[in-house]
């Protein structure tokens, strides 16, 4: 359909300081109107009619040329000019990398607020009951302040109220609203890293470094930031929250606590109980007191299934709970949970006297949280004892737990493993215990925190947490054959245990073989930082139990070593914890471990850029690969030396290993414990070799298969080492695009696995990529990557090949003293065009052919290609069309010549329209 004959069918709307008139096709801002062209204003209507969604850039291609094939870059030109007409007062349309574009925007009826502060209704998970005015309060102040404390005592509703209120007010911030629960958190150094996981920034971060992040996240965007349960971090929690408003413009940040933050620009709202009936309700009808929020929330909750219904005989019972539990939502849901089986008469008659009890006649002078107290107090007396010893039991998990955890944790002492999952249904019927729609537990953090107490003056604590440890390290242990049943192990509670391991009375030798158990959890969840922290002790008990404890050490040292490699630590420290490791493993006859060192041995040598080491490394393999029962097919060595022949420069050979190595018929499954999918990661390698030895559109192919194989096999490791070799292919051939999606994707999982390695991978292909679309301006220098601290050899080596304004010194003298390899023949062209510009033309010319020979020696026929090229073009320049080109054509045409495909790659058309220019 042609733009003229499209007829928008929605009515005018508002945004912001704008008027959006479809039948005018015009756009007014403060009543003035907005100069569009006919594609941005075609652009801008396609967004609003689906604002708050992405809109994938080939439908707005379709959209805005119906009968055009137009590049991804005309889209782009008309996105920067319709921002540029909105101006920069608030973001409007934003990218939304590797899938399209979205308008942000809250929308409105011309004349009236973009979104009016109207009751809205809550989710349905979380159906509030009696706070709409509230509600309504909250969103008002939260449209004036920065920071908005909801506190008031445990039990209270803060977190649901919270919730409903980000749901409430999201419009106003763009839908551009994050959530950190802080309730698992025990140490407040995580804390910076945990709200950073919340806004999908690459964790753990300290506090500094999460405030100099987040503005940059953030792109002055008004965003919304809900932490929840903030009471027991709350120093740390108020000089966080105060970093963060002082760092940045339009953040603001709602909080939950039992006690204000006390930090500067704080509001704090007191949420109050529920409104419940007053004295004189006594005798008040049913419809009467079903006006009161607290009636009606425990009406609502003791009806659930149906067995209650509140009526005249009962009313004056439920007005008397109501006010005994003055109003605390938790508790008039746990009184709620047990009125089926008492009935409400004898409910409130129990009550009574259990406050009269615990509050010595002077319950309303006491604390709100000792009311809350009083409340699991009486819940917990109505217990039968292996119920209570259950419940105090499970207060060792931190998260959810499932029914065998349970049994491990709470059996014994009288209670038979096989009954504890009986207990726990009991519990979880009167409300002790939440079971979500999957079937895990959880204690309420209130009850939790009731029943540890417990669980400590019954002096339980160090045995229940023996047994919750070694619950632990069960479970990791299953997940070594089964890795489905790494889902069962819950992070929070491995540090749970560690915690305890390490600390007072602990057991530091069963922590040490906890911590080198759970490295694939740790791992998996990418908190290598945090993991790091507790392979010191770790490391030191096993160091101390001397030859016992010799094999654990080794395991650690090898855990610490790939903890190193993720988080970019500097190589000396990486190096040695996989050199102690091999050391160890070798010594002990440990081959699996032996084996896995290596391969940590052999990859910090190929990042360091040491080629020849690497290739050593790599022929040691097979042996102890041997000894150890794995890899019998050779498919890892093969593979191992693919990668080490590629990287020296000896294409032939990497050729010969890459084909064994990714042969289909000998694929190993899975990663095989080596990080990366063994057929991925032949592919991605074998798509180099393919380009190297002038074959582009083969390399290609490998390339995509690779990252198609990976993406399929969703592991990340692996996805991320198939992108790292086709971003590179890609970008030689000159295909911007697939280098863009491919840059793109790395970047996102980098990010959301929180891989700090593969990140900057990423950065320093969007650095080649900037360069290539002539976005370079402003950018830092070569040198700036140069110097990160996650900069490596390898990285030295492979920038340059991707832009030669990614050229530095220090990639030169690793290409003119020889540690170069596989990409020295395209450093020294590089360096030989450096010398053409300051016009240094012989000396140039010696470089290429320097270039071109050592690339004749590795075979290969890109580096081949470029150098003679460049070769042929100063040879043509030097003789103006005589005798030096003709001389130029005789080294270019024969190169040129052997290219059987790729005809339309970079490389190929340049050296094609160089002989040209020869001819004419």
């Amino acid at each position: 359909m042609d733009r003229q004959q499209w007829r928008p069918a929605m009515d005018e709307v508002a945004f912001g300081a704008f008027r959006l008139v479809p039948h005018e096709r015009a756009l007014y801002r403060d009543g003035l109107p907005v100069r569009l062209s006919g594609r941005a204003f075609d652009l801008l209507l396609a967004l609003v009619e689906r604002a708050g969604t992405v809109v994938s850039k080939d439908e707005l291609i379709a959209r805005i040329w119906p009968h055009a094939a137009v590049e991804e870059g005309n889209l782009r030109v008309h996105v920067n000019a319709l921002r540029k007409a909105l101006g920069n007062d608030r973001p409007y349309v934003e990218n939304v990398v590797g899938r399209g574009y979205s308008f942000v925007a809250p929308l409105g009826e011309p004349g009236e607020p973009p979104v009016p502060l109207l009751p809205l209704p809550a989710p349905a998970r979380s159906r509030l009951v009696g706070r709409a005015p509230v509600l309504d309060q909250l969103a008002r102040e939260l449209a004036t302040t920065r920071l908005l404390t909801i506190a008031g005592p445990g039990g209270m509703g803060k977190t649901t109220v919270a919730q409903a209120l980000a749901a409430r007010t999201a419009p106003l911030f763009g839908r551009h609203v994050y959530s950190a629960d802080l309730a698992p958190l025990a140490d407040p150094a995580l804390l910076p890293g945990v709200v950073a996981q919340a806004f999908g920034l690459a964790a753990p971060l300290s506090a500094g470094a999460l405030a100099d992040a987040l503005p940059h996240a953030l792109r002055a965007r008004r965003t919304l930031l809900v932490l929840d349960g903030c009471e027991h971090l709350i120093d740390a929690v108020a000089a966080l929250a105060a970093t963060l408003l002082r760092r940045t413009r339009e953040l603001h940040i709602v909080a939950t606590s039992r006690e204000p933050l006390r930090t500067d620009g704080e509001h704090v709202y007191r949420l109050p109980p529920l409104a419940v009936p007053a004295q004189h309700a006594a005798t008040a009808d049913a419809a009467e007191l079903a006006t009161y929020p607290a009636v009606q929330l425990f009406v609502e909750r003791a009806s659930a299934d149906g067995g209650f219904t509140l009526d005249g005989a009962n009313a004056a019972a439920v007005a008397e709970i109501c006010r005994r539990l003055d109003g605390i939502p938790l508790a008039l849901e746990l009184a709620a949970g047990r009125a089926a089986f008492f009935g409400v008469h004898e409910l409130a008659r129990r009550l009574a006297d259990c406050f009269t009890v615990l509050t010595r006649g002077r319950r309303t002078a006491l604390p709100r949280h000792q009311t809350l107290r009083a409340t699991l107090d009486w819940s917990h007396a109505l217990l039968a004892p292996a119920e209570q010893a259950v419940l105090r039991r499970l207060a060792v998990f931190r998260g959810t737990f499932t029914y065998e955890g349970a049994a491990a944790v709470a059996g014994g002492h009288g209670i038979a493993p096989q009954a504890v999952a009986g207990h726990v249904a009991e519990l979880a019927a009167k409300s002790m215990v939440a079971v979500d729609a999957a079937g895990r537990c959880r204690l309420l953090d209130t009850t939790r925190a009731y029943a540890l107490e417990n669980l400590r003056a019954a002096g339980e604590e160090g045995a229940v947490a023996q047994k919750h440890l070694r619950h632990c390290a069960m479970l990791l242990a299953r997940a070594e054959h089964d890795a489905a049943a790494l889902d069962e192990v819950r992070l929070d509670d491995v540090r749970a245990a560690l915690d305890w391991a390490f600390g007072p009375g602990g057991e530091p030798l069963l922590g040490a073989g906890l911590a080198a158990a759970s490295a694939p959890l740790w791992y998996r969840q990418s908190m290598m930082d945090d993991y790091r922290a507790r392979l010191g002790p770790a490391l030191a008990c096993a160091t101390a139990a001397g030859s016992a404890g010799a094999p654990l050490a080794a395991t650690l040292h090898l855990a610490l070593g790939h903890t190193l490699l993720h988080t970019g630590e500097t190589a000396a420290p990486r190096a040695e914890a996989f050199g102690r490791a091999l050391a160890l493993a070798e010594r002990l006859g440990e081959h699996g471990t032996a084996v896995r060192a290596l391969w940590g041995c052999y990859v910090d040598a190929l990042l360091q850029g040491d080629y020849g080491r690497s290739l050593d490394l790599a022929h040691r393999f097979g042996p102890l690969a041997r000894a150890a029962g794995i890899d019998a097919a050779g498919q890892v060595r093969e593979r191992l030396l693919a990668r080490a022949r590629h990287y020296l420069g000896d294409q032939q050979a990497a050729r010969v290993h890459g084909d064994a190595a990714v042969h289909p018929a000998r694929r190993a499954p899975g990663a095989a414990g080596f990080q990366f999918d063994q057929r991925v990661s032949s592919l991605a390698v074998q798509g180099r070799v393919l380009w190297l030895r002038g074959l582009p559109d083969q390399a290609l192919l490998a390339a995509r298969e690779g990252v198609d194989e990976a993406l399929r096999l969703d592991h990340a490791v692996s996805l991320c080492f198939a992108l790292m070799q086709a971003v590179p292919v890609a970008l030689w051939s000159g295909d911007l695009p697939m280098a863009r999606r491919c840059t793109a994707l790395m970047a996102e999982r980098a990010r959301r696995d929180r891989l700090a390695h593969w990140s900057f991978w990423a950065r320093a292909f969007e650095a080649a990529l900037q360069r290539h679309d002539g976005r370079a301006s402003g950018m830092a220098p070569a040198d700036a990557l140069a110097r990160h601290p996650s900069c490596t050899g390898l990285h030295l080596d492979m920038l340059p090949t991707l832009h030669a304004g990614l050229m530095t010194p220090a990639s030169l003298a690793r290409a003119v003293d020889g540690r170069a390899g596989w990409a020295a023949p395209e450093l020294l062209r590089c360096w030989g065009e450096q010398l053409v510009r300051v016009g240094a033309h012989g000396q140039a010319g010696r470089v290429y052919r320097q270039a071109l020979e050592l690339a004749q020696c590795q075979g290969a026929l890109a580096w081949e290609l470029r150098a003679a090229t460049s070769l042929a073009e100063l040879l043509s320049l030097q003789g103006r069309g005589g005798r030096q080109g003709a001389d130029g054509r005789a080294v270019l045409a024969p190169l040129l010549a052997r290219y059987r495909e790729g005809g339309t790659t970079r490389d190929v058309v340049s050296a094609q329209a160089c002989l040209q220019r020869s001819d004419a």
